[in-house]
């Protein structure tokens, strides 16, 4: 018996700004009653809701399955793409399934990473498609690695304290809900000299990056597809990058990001410059030299910027754009020669018997007249003796009449 299709209903984001701004307002004249009384008594800390749980999506029964919609290069779109990658995030905080004991997620055993995969199938529907399979199972483990990277951040950013002296401090004072001997074992890396330079380095260049997006916790992906779906037309990335770093005044996030956003307006206002593309599932066309290439540089090995998760320029270094349509054409077309291929080898193979049989045939028929070429010698050489040894009847001596023969009576 199939899977019920099931869709969650997600709280109005207004609805949620109206909640919030309410309890702040309650917060605050809370805290200026406290402080009008008690004076010398620090302010209360404000008390936050913690991190999502998830818990309809976790609790969901069995028989059933959330819907998700994908585009043509398999990413997660429409509203219920926030709520998929959000429970993403709850399974990277399990210490059960995703331990933190591990300080790379290329060095997580495989078996924790199918775990997670196979929680990820009983709850949403997975496409039956080999190919839309086996990317979104990359894209999911991808987005999962990067939620348990986020959370060991902010893990260090709440409990970390810097110098060794501080290490055995730091160890007493574990999360909540984490693995104490996982716990060690990610303090005492955090002390050790390589992460100390490390972390040096990564806030050297964090402090460099200026290119600041303003797409929020919604995904490229998302952005794209709700934009495609207003302007009725594919969206390229350099379209989608001065949408996603646009404040909502419309001012770019600062100068430098402005002035690659009036390049880019520059030169798509060249028809030649823009990508051709029917594209309209909320896949962002991009090609090695489109126009945010020509602005940003070239790619680099690993992923696609400005694309979201999921794509990857391995093996893609046409200048067309890359489509999930043009993806299945291409395999098509793949699909196709093999089978001409395979028809050509098995023409081959009964052609090769023709001609074997063929020339057996030419040898057959040769043998045929040679033997026929010996008879016709052989019936030469016998005939003459046959005439010699048989002689024919007119030539025959004539035999001799005997007396009683010859003698005939006298009449009476």
């Amino acid at each position: 018996m199939g899977r019920r299709k099931t869709n969650l209903r997600t709280h109005s984001k207004s609805l949620t700004l109206e909640r919030a701004s309410s309890q702040d307002a309650d917060e605050v004249r809370d805290q200026e009653t406290h402080e009008a009384s008690t004076q010398d008594v620090q302010p209360a800390v404000r008390v936050t809701r913690g991190a999502s749980k998830y818990l309809d999506v976790w609790d969901l029964p069995d028989d059933e399955e959330i819907e998700l919609s994908l585009n043509s290069l398999h990413q997660p779109v429409d509203d219920g793409a926030r709520t998929f990658t959000g429970f993403l995030g709850t399974i990277a905080r399990k210490p059960h399934m995703c331990p933190i004991r591990y300080l790379n997620w290329k060095n997580m055993p495989e078996e924790f990473k199918e775990e997670c995969w196979r929680v990820v199938e009983r709850k949403y529907s997975v496409p039956v498609n080999p190919i839309a399979y086996e990317a979104l199972k990359a894209f999911t483990l991808q987005k999962i690695g990067k939620a348990w990277r986020d959370y060991k951040s902010r893990m260090k950013k709440r409990h970390y304290i810097p110098h060794s002296r501080n290490k055995t401090r730091v160890k007493n004072n574990p999360p909540k809900g984490c693995i104490p001997e996982d716990w060690d074992i990610l303090v005492d890396h955090w002390y050790t000299d390589d992460a100390v330079i490390q972390s040096e380095k990564n806030k050297d260049r964090r402090s460099k990056q200026d290119e600041l997006h303003t797409a929020g916790s919604c995904s490229y992906a998302v952005h794209a597809a709700k934009k495609a779906k207003t302007d009725g037309q594919p969206v390229e990335r350099a379209v989608l990058y001065q949408v996603l770093h646009t404040r909502k005044d419309g001012t770019a996030v600062n100068p430098v990001v402005k002035a690659k956003m009036d390049k880019m307006k520059e030169l798509l206002e060249i028809s030649s410059n823009q990508l051709q593309s029917s594209d309209t599932s909320g896949s962002i066309a991009w090609s090695p030299d489109d126009v945010f290439a020509k602005v940003m540089g070239k790619e680099r090995k690993g992923r696609i910027r400005g694309v979201g998760f999921g794509p990857t320029p391995s093996g893609r270094s046409s200048k067309s754009v890359v489509t999930d349509i043009e993806i299945h054409s291409s395999q098509a077309r793949d699909n196709e020669v093999a089978q001409l291929k395979a028809s050509l080898a098995t023409m081959e193979e009964k052609l090769a018997g023709f001609d074997e049989m063929k020339q057996k045939l030419s040898q057959f028929e040769e043998m045929e007249q040679r033997m026929e070429q010996r008879m016709a010698r052989i019936i030469q050489q016998i005939s003459p003796q046959c005439n010699q040894d048989v002689p024919l009847a007119e030539h025959s001596p004539s035999l001799p009449k005997s007396s009683a023969a010859s003698y005939q009576p006298s009449s009476l």
